[in-house]
């Protein structure tokens, strides 16, 4: 990640719960980014989550960096990697972006 984006703030660095304000190196996009992770004490699958959201103003890095977790969900378009306990690999994928777009 650090080759692609470089780091503009730090909200959170917890050992299961990152928030960070990135910009891309390339196109100077600012991206406020989240990795979330649940501890399963049972098994060690711990579920893993990334979001990324891209933010043109600093209302929205506000909003965002008060937002909890869960809250992310409402916030389109966004791209997520998964990796829940089930999954035997991870999925990425854009939500809220219409095919073709």
């Amino acid at each position: 990640m650090k080759e692609k984006f470089e780091l503009l703030e730090t909200f959170v660095h917890e050992s299961h719960w990152w928030r960070y304000l990135l910009q891309c190196r390339e196109c100077g996009q600012r991206y406020f980014f989240e990795f979330y992770e649940e501890i399963d004490w049972d098994e060690g699958k711990d579920p893993q989550y990334a979001t990324f959201i891209a933010v043109d103003t600093d209302e929205e890095i506000e909003i965002l960096e008060r937002a909890l977790p869960f809250e992310l969900l409402k916030f389109s378009p966004r791209l997520v990697r998964s990796f829940p306990r089930s999954a035997e690999k991870p999925t990425i994928g854009w939500v809220g972006i219409q095919p073709g777009q």
